[in-house]
């Protein structure tokens, strides 16, 4: 996985007198093809009545790249669009970076939101990796839907792996994607919640080698978790607290966690027992970045960050 330490990373908005900061406003509720893809983070938020306090929500930020940068990842750091931090169009969560695609080689593959409040934000990045990367876009043709959260793409010593989510997510998405990347061995997984990165993360040791799957067991389709089995890799199951939550109480989203070989960075350490002692068993550093209200807006660390594959 030699490209992944290469990786995107989007700014936060300016603070304006009309835009007062990330979410100030509330958090949008975001829904996508089916009920079991809705963002319980945002629910939970909405409910409560959260908003974000923008000096906390701004150093975390702040801490979250420095932690990146001691990981050993190299950091682009793009502006956010000055279009989407306006009054009238802040019904979105641009700053997770990577929902809006996927960069391969020389293309930048463009998500198709199946949430339509969100597809303005495929338009943005898109001309911004064309603009920034000199890449080509390339669309996903119709009656397919992908987001960049429902793809976990590794490149390691025994070959390629792609997983993919089936959430926001849909089969003709990801063949579309597994045409162009000709992964090793792919993997479609059938799930509730958001995305597949709020359940689910590989693990791979500093030899690059995968060497587990730690996934939310109860969000995953029992078929889909029998064929994740059947790779023959270690599953570490974790529970409701380290992904989305139960409901009444929000998840922390440790799950939501950013690899490279040797290294997990995520924003919380895994409350599920014994899941840190196995992850410092397999040879895995671990760095933690709170952030502590991006997890109302159902994101985190992979969330807000997105590889280089060259």
């Amino acid at each position: 996985m030699k490209n992944a330490r290469e990786v995107i990373v989007m700014g936060l908005p300016p603070r304006t007198n009309d835009v007062k900061g990330m979410w100030y406003d509330g958090y949008p509720v975001h829904k996508g093809e089916c009920e079991n893809s809705v963002n319980y983070a945002t629910v939970y938020a909405s409910k409560n009545n959260i908003r974000p306090d923008q000096e906390v929500l701004k150093n975390d930020w702040l801490n979250f790249i420095n932690t990146l940068l001691l990981a050993n990842f190299h950091l682009h750091i793009v502006p956010f669009p000055a279009e989407l931090n306006k009054p009238d169009s802040l019904y979105h969560d641009a700053v997770f970076i990577r929902d809006s695609g996927i960069m391969y080689k020389g293309i930048w593959i463009k998500s198709r939101f199946s949430v339509p409040d969100r597809a303005f934000e495929g338009e943005f990045s898109a001309r911004l990796m064309q603009e920034k990367f000199d890449k080509t876009v390339v669309m996903v043709p119709e009656g397919g839907f992908i987001e960049g959260g429902d793809i976990n793409y590794l490149e390691t010593i025994d070959g390629s792996y792609y997983f993919g989510g089936l959430s926001r997510s849909n089969r003709k998405g990801h063949e579309f994607i597994n045409e162009i990347m000709k992964p090793d061995k792919t993997l479609l997984i059938d799930s509730e919640g958001y995305h597949l990165d709020t359940l689910f993360t590989p693990v791979v040791n500093k030899d690059n080698k995968l060497v587990a799957l730690i996934i939310a067991k109860d969000s995953v389709n029992p078929k889909s978790y029998a064929e994740l089995k059947r790779l023959n890799i270690e599953v570490i199951d974790i529970e409701a607290i380290d992904s989305s939550g139960t409901g009444k109480e929000l998840g922390t989203y440790a799950v939501n966690a950013l690899i490279s070989p040797g290294i997990m960075v995520s924003s919380s350490k895994f409350a599920t027992p014994g899941v840190e002692e196995r992850l410092e068993k397999l040879g895995v550093s671990r760095l933690i970045a709170p952030l502590r209200y991006f997890r109302f807006a159902g994101g985190s660390v992979h969330c807000l960050t997105n590889e280089i594959y060259n």
